[in-house]
Formats: structure tokens, C-alpha cells, sequence
């Protein structure tokens, strides 16, 4: 089992990702301006609020003490987990629908 220094390390590798990943598609969406469709902004807008939505998560766990996040990481592995999945997929989601309104 990994450890809580390496279990935190790959949540913030992730959430950096996820971070760059916004950005790039931030961009995109500028450089498009108002030609950017509404629902590939919609998409920028979903892939957001995933990301805070894992950054809270990710503050409620590093912020704990030891045994609270042994306790956190039992009852919510599962949720995490589904939240990586869904930046992940809601990553390739997000980045189809902006690389087909930039195709």
C-alpha cells in the first residue's frame, strides 16, 4: 500500500494535469473568441468545477492528521477514484468537443 506522502504526491500530479489541462483549453477558447461554440464553453465550464471540486477534496485530505486521513482515504477511495475518472474522462470529453469545433 502506498504511502500517505505518495498518495498525496499522486493527487497533486493529477490535479496539475488537470490544471494544464484547463489551461490549454482556456486558451484554445481565447484564441477562438466569439466563435467558440456555446457548448464547448459549457464543457471548459464543466471541466472547472470538476477541478475545484477535487481541489476541495484534495485540501480536505491533506489537511487531515494521520489517523483522520487513514479514516478519510477508507470511506472515500471510492470517491476519489471516481472523481479521477471523471477529470479523465471528462478530460476527453471536453478536449472532443473543443478539438472538433477547432478541426
Amino acid at each position: 500500500m502506498a504511502t500517505r506522502e505518495e498518495m498525496q504526491a499522486q493527487m497533486e500530479a493529477t490535479l496539475a494535469a488537470g490544471g494544464e489541462k484547463v489551461e490549454e483549453l482556456k486558451a484554445q477558447m481565447a484564441k477562438a473568441g466569439d466563435a467558440a461554440s456555446a457548448e464547448s464553453a459549457e464543457a471548459l465550464a464543466d471541466a472547472e468545477r470538476l477541478l475545484e471540486k477535487s481541489k476541495a477534496k484534495f485540501a480536505e485530505l491533506a489537511d487531515a492528521s494521520d489517523e483522520q486521513f487513514d479514516q478519510m482515504m477508507a470511506s472515500s477511495k471510492e470517491t476519489w477514484d471516481e472523481l479521477a475518472s471523471q477529470m479523465e474522462g471528462g478530460w476527453a470529453a471536453v478536449s472532443d468537443k473543443v478539438k472538433s469545433f477547432f478541426a
